[in-house]
């Protein structure tokens, strides 16, 4: 029992200092970092990325706009996919669920052969 008490006393002694000291710990750390960060050097710094970034952002919000479109309409090889797939599946017309579009214009055969596969 003795030993129980022992142990009890050194895990509350523990506690407390572990306590006090890892505080003490966080604070310094706090109060260190929030020195750098109000330093004027820093905080010219952290100006200047921001002015780089507002000038930078029409710019590749054109070119992501660019790649988008591009990535819609070519395959992964590069080929050009928006006639024959559908615009966000890749899965050819001919096998997109749903009604048939309508016709605008009557077309004349080519005399090719049709492509579709065998179910």
């Amino acid at each position: 029992m003795e030993k129980a008490w022992f142990f009890a006393a050194g895990a509350a002694v523990g506690f407390v200092l572990g306590t006090r000291f890892g505080r003490q710990t966080y604070e310094k750390m706090r109060d260190q970092s929030l020195e750098v960060w109000h330093n004027p050097t820093v905080q010219e710094k952290v100006g200047g990325a921001t002015e780089t970034v507002k000038d930078k952002a029409p710019k590749v919000q054109h070119k992501v706009g660019a790649l988008a479109k591009k990535v819609t309409h070519h395959g992964a090889d590069g080929t050009d996919t928006s006639a024959t797939t559908a615009p966000t599946t890749g899965v050819p017309l001919e096998e997109v669920p749903g009604p048939a579009p309508a016709a605008t214009e009557a077309t004349p055969p080519t005399g090719g052969k049709h492509t579709s596969s065998p179910n």
